[in-house]
């Protein structure tokens, strides 16, 4: 017997002007969405570790995700794309987590709740979700630093034509989904920290959440 196929998060990020968010909501866009439900609105604070940027140069990314019921230790584990079309793998087991980090470090600390790595980031975000077309997962984050980005994802075991619907879908509403180049949240969050170039650091952290 096969066994499945492991589903993985596609997503494109995307700009959107907020003053088309209640439009949205109100799903009265010019064309309108087949069919819109939002899903919820909440916060949560997501804390990166690394160590030497290693981690995020071999295109992991380590975090501890914190909301009001849960804090969940996460690794998004990118298996192609760029900045603003990627493929992940999200990996929540601990002991898988640790089996996937440890090959890169030579004194990781297991016992400890970050591994021993360093403190790369911390900020907390408001997302808004809504379900589109019975498919398409669309999420608007907004950060306590003030950056925001848009994201429309779906998991799926095919990947190339994942992409693709999700270029059909986000073709079809181009009142809400803005050409150009969406800045993830983790290249927004060292902008705002970093004076001077930060081009480097930029490109290290391309196609993260």
């Amino acid at each position: 017997m096969m066994a499945a196929k492991r589903l993985l998060e596609v997503e494109s990020k995307f700009l959107f002007k907020p003053s088309l968010v209640a439009t949205l909501q109100a799903n009265q866009g010019k064309p309108a969405f087949t069919r819109l439900e939002a899903l919820s609105t909440h916060s949560f604070t997501d804390t990166y570790y690394d160590h030497q940027d290693i981690l995020s140069n071999n295109g992991i990314w380590l975090r501890q995700r914190k909301d009001k019921v849960s804090t969940t230790l996460e690794a998004k584990v990118r298996i192609s794309g760029n900045f603003t079309r990627s493929t992940f793998d999200e990996i929540t087991d601990r002991k898988s987590i640790l089996e996937l980090i440890r090959p890169y470090f030579h004194h990781l600390k297991p016992e400890m709740e970050d591994f021993g790595l360093d403190l790369l980031a911390a900020f907390t975000t408001t997302r808004q979700e809504f379900r589109a077309d019975d498919k398409f997962a669309i999420v608007l984050d907004y950060t306590d630093f003030g950056h925001s980005v848009g994201e429309v994802e779906i998991m799926a075991e095919d990947e190339a034509k994942a992409h693709q619907d999700i270029d059909g879908f986000m073709a079809r509403y181009p009142w809400f989904f803005m050409k150009g180049k969406a800045v993830g949240k983790l290249e927004a969050y060292f902008r705002a920290k970093i004076t001077g170039d930060s081009s480097l650091r930029g490109q290290l952290i391309e196609g993260t959440v």
